[in-house]
């Protein structure tokens, strides 16, 4: 089902700026028994990205009532994706004259794969496509995938259930749509993501849980190599919410297990548990 500036339909202006440039910004969450989920950190995400493309605002009180009807109408676990595309009209780059954003909302079924993966763990390879370096749009979700859809597209020629993916200069940053952890001792990693990738909520939620129970994160800019003395690793996004990882191949010679979930459970039973 699908919501346009709030009316109940699936057709978008062909002129829409998400259409011709992918201009706009998007977050998904989940719907449990028919709440929103970490919705005020949803609806966050969403100013951070109006706000780093310049997009004028949304009126945010009737989205976040929108996207609470909408929860509301569901009682089993779902998805709820929200777009904010500059608008519609013009033809060129230019974004002047720009002053009312185009709104889409999607509800969905969830991804039931992750329940057996949380109990499972998964197992990863290495993404053959890069991540290019740009500080001006890393950390926000915004509508420009195509390095996604191409990791995507080679991940499913393999048997792996997901990707370590790299920038263009080799240093980790995430897998296909979930962010990246690692512990070594009492030490948790997460890799630095100033020049690429998605700052998630589920990342930042974790970042809360390590300050109240006193655990130190590095943010740290590491090649693959790091994690071959890894203890544990997961993985992270909004819908897993927490997946551990039980086994990377690294090349045709080079396979680690990681068996160890004692810091995953607690992370685990944290993530579910917000609301």
């Amino acid at each position: 089902m699908y919501w346009v500036n709030g009316q109940q339909q699936q057709n978008v202006d062909a002129s829409d700026r998400a259409v011709q440039f992918g201009d706009g910004c998007f977050t998904t969450l989940a719907v449990e028994q028919g709440d929103p989920i970490l919705l005020s950190a949803h609806i966050n995400r969403l100013k951070q990205g109006c706000n780093a493309l310049f997009i004028p605002h949304p009126n945010w009180f009737e989205l976040k009532q929108q996207i609470i009807d909408i929860a509301s109408r569901v009682q089993i676990k779902s998805v709820i994706k929200i777009i904010i595309s500059r608008g519609y009209g013009g033809r060129g780059y230019s974004s002047n004259g720009f002053v009312t954003p185009t709104v889409i909302i999607s509800l969905s079924s969830y991804p039931t794969h992750y329940l057996h993966q949380q109990s499972e763990g998964v197992s990863l390879g290495i993404s053959p496509v890069t991540l290019g370096q740009n500080p001006l749009l890393a950390g926000i979700k915004h509508l420009n995938r195509l390095e996604q859809v191409l990791i995507k597209y080679h991940l499913e020629k393999t048997e792996f259930d997901d990707v370590l993916v790299c920038d263009n200069e080799g240093y980790l940053v995430e897998a296909n749509a979930a962010n990246l952890f690692w512990r070594k001792g009492d030490r948790l990693f997460t890799p630095d993501l100033t020049n690429s990738g998605v700052n998630g909520i589920m990342r930042q939620s974790i970042f809360q849980l390590a300050q109240k129970n006193r655990w130190q994160i590095d943010i740290v800019r590491e090649k693959t190599e790091t994690l071959y003395q890894a203890d544990e690793i997961w993985l992270t996004n909004a819908l897993m919410p927490v997946i551990p990882v039980s086994q990377i191949t690294f090349s045709d010679d080079k396979c680690y297990q990681y068996p160890s979930r004692d810091y995953y459970h607690v992370v685990l039973q944290y993530s579910l548990s917000l609301k």
